[in-house]
């Protein structure tokens, strides 16, 4: 039997004045790229999957 998913809560009030202001602050802030050392070894290894079940 399936599990019934909760309904999304709603902020109402003060918290979602607080809310808007946090995602205001955060649209200013600055954000840096990340490094993904793993990337390439990513991308070799989906090539050779394809390859190993191309038609």
């Amino acid at each position: 039997m399936a599990i019934p998913i909760a309904p999304t809560p709603v902020l109402k009030g003060k918290e979602a004045v607080e809310f808007q202001k946090r995602l205001d602050a955060d649209l200013k802030r600055p954000v840096s790229l990340v490094d993904t050392p793993k990337l390439e070894k990513a991308r070799k290894l989906i090539k050779q999957y394809a390859a190993q079940y191309k038609k």
